[in-house]
């Protein structure tokens, strides 16, 4: 059987590297983006190339028209089967004369509100099939008192754990199953053009291991929380033992 996966700000980064890992002759993965277009269209043409199916589905996940109008197109063909709330508002992106109130509401709007309403809408669709898988990606920055850069982020993900048990509980007798990934520090493309080497260095000193996680091993762990049926209401912290709970 096929799966629908609904991959959520997939255009690039990690959201990206999971549409390419959940990619296969039994996934039809839709990439989701809401700004950056062309970029899903690479990332699906990519998919394509390979003899497998992806398609673009645009839409921006803090907006409940547009999550209404992608979930629609998702129950036209044949509803979510997978759905990972991946869309993130990047702290290091934040406008200049945006005041705290708005950049509160955009951060948690996306951070937060996306995966809440894009979860209501494909608990719907899973319910009818008594089959779903959503897994939640959070951060490190959950569990860690943040500084005023980070600080909408870390409380935007901190409350997406608490979405996670609660939509675990409601769904789980469904036959669906919601879990969260918490990744500490990775080594996308974006981050190591942001930092300089030699703050990369420091920071990879303050982790256990020495040094970031590469996406791949993300994906991997979002694979794990995909295929376990009996994990739910659960956080895969994938941090290199920088915070152990």
């Amino acid at each position: 059987m096929c799966r629908n996966i609904l991959i959520t700000g997939a255009s690039q980064g990690l959201g990206a590297d999971l549409a390419r890992g959940l990619a296969g002759k039994d996934a039809r993965i839709f990439v989701n983006c809401a700004h950056s277009v062309e970029k899903a269209k690479v990332v699906a043409n990519e998919i394509i190339a390979l003899g497998q199916t992806a398609e673009v589905l645009p839409g921006d996940v803090s907006d409940p028209a547009c999550v209404e109008s992608m979930f629609s197109e998702l129950g036209a063909r044949g509803g979510v089967d997978v759905l990972i709330n991946n869309a993130r508002i990047d702290p290091y992106k934040r406008t200049t004369g945006l005041s705290d109130s708005e950049w509160f509401d955009r951060v948690i709007g996306v951070n937060l509100k996306g995966p809440y309403l894009c979860s209501l809408a494909a608990l719907k669709q899973m319910e009818a099939k008594k089959f779903g898988r959503i897994v939640n990606v959070s951060s490190v920055w959950a569990y860690r008192s943040a500084n005023r850069m980070m600080l909408e982020y870390a409380m935007s993900k901190a409350a997406l754990h608490s979405l996670t048990r609660s939509f675990a509980g409601i769904a789980g007798p469904l036959g669906i199953t919601v879990n969260t990934v918490a990744p500490g520090l990775i080594l996308t493309g974006e981050l190591k053009n942001r930092w300089s080497r030699k703050k990369l260095e420091q920071t990879c000193a303050t982790i256990p291991v020495r040094r970031g996680a590469e996406t791949a091993e993300i994906v991997e762990a979002v694979k794990f929380a995909l295929d376990n049926a009996y994990l739910n209401g659960e956080t895969i912290n994938i941090n290199g033992g920088v915070y152990v709970p």
